[in-house]
């Protein structure tokens, strides 16, 4: 009896795992147009302050009291900042004025009449995003405030020369799932399409067949995936 080639055999297995979960296709079939934006939507005209989170680097200006200033302070693990004559002030999650107000009511507690507090984020490291593919430069990327997707292929250099632009893939862990969707970048550089926000943690890959040998041939399950998202079953 002749046993089936690699080719027939994978193709076996993957037909086993489509009926297994119900549904199955490739990373072509992530969601595109409409069902994309539905899941990752787009970037808010308006900007909203930088949330601050562990390993960020912060400037911390005390007004008139230089000998209490911090010029590199970086956020704990716990989202602590540590502060003269204060200690541990607790500020993951808060925006720079959020933080500011929270260092100030600390120092005026016991120590200083009305202290005046600036805080700014110098450096976003507990934030990243991957860019990936037909990029000049592929690499991991600090998040500093909201970012769309046209700017965060600018970090990477932008797209190659042969680039394949209307097939950008967008990656996103979610409830506990890797999820995909598809977008057209020439269509949002001109204005037809709108900018979708960017994540950290999301990964952005660009060209269908790059994105095809990254994702390393994962099946993508469609049952039971919400807001037109298609989710990856099994790792990069």
């Amino acid at each position: 009896m002749n046993r089936p080639t690699d080719s027939k055999s994978q193709a076996l297995v993957m037909a086993l795992a489509c009926a297994l979960l119900g549904a199955c296709s490739t990373v072509e079939d992530a969601p595109k147009g409409d069902a994309a934006y539905a899941a990752i939507p787009p970037a808010p005209a308006v900007g909203v302050d930088y949330r601050i989170s562990p390993d960020d680097i912060l400037r911390i200006q005390i007004y008139h009291e230089p000998g209490l200033s911090l010029e590199d302070a970086q956020v704990t693990a716990a989202g602590m900042v540590r502060m003269p004559l204060v200690g541990d002030v607790s500020i993951a999650g808060l925006s720079a004025s959020e933080a500011s107000d929270v260092i100030a009511g600390r120092l005026g507690d016991r120590y200083l009449v009305s202290p005046q507090v600036t805080v700014f984020v110098k450096k976003a490291v507990g934030r990243r995003i991957t860019v990936d593919g037909e990029v000049r430069e592929p690499g991991l990327f600090p998040l500093d405030g909201r970012l769309g997707l046209q700017q965060a292929v600018a970090l990477a250099k932008g797209p190659t020369r042969l680039a394949s632009l209307s097939r950008i893939v967008v990656v996103r862990q979610s409830d506990g799932q890797r999820k995909a969707a598809m977008f057209d970048l020439g269509a949002i550089r001109k204005g037809q399409a709108p900018d979708p926000e960017i994540l950290p943690g999301d990964t952005i890959i660009v060209g269908l067949s790059r994105a095809k040998a990254i994702l390393g041939g994962a099946l993508l399950a469609l049952p039971a995936v919400g807001a037109g998202f298609v989710a990856l079953d099994g790792g990069f």
